[in-house]
């Protein structure tokens, strides 16, 4: 596995994101540790990802139906 840098990262993305491409996993360090891993999407990424249910809200029950919950939270910030 490759590593760069968050700067490197901003200074040299296209490069970066070309590594990814070929099929290399980068990680992404800032000041010395380990922060992120880029790495290719598999062919079946779609089917066990959900981009809300991960890291901390894995477990929240009101955030099943974003809908309901986006339109409860406008609700309450701008009354009509």
């Amino acid at each position: 596995m490759k590593t760069a840098t968050a700067k490197e990262l901003r200074t040299r993305a296209a490069a970066i994101l070309e590594q990814v491409i070929k099929g290399d996993e980068v990680i992404i360090t800032k000041r010395g540790k380990s922060i992120a891993v880029l790495k290719p999407i598999r062919e079946d990424f779609g089917k066990e990802f959900s981009p809300v249910g991960f890291g901390q809200w894995k477990d929240r029950e009101d955030l099943k139906d974003i809908s309901g919950w986006l339109a409860k939270r406008r609700k309450e910030r701008f009354p009509r």
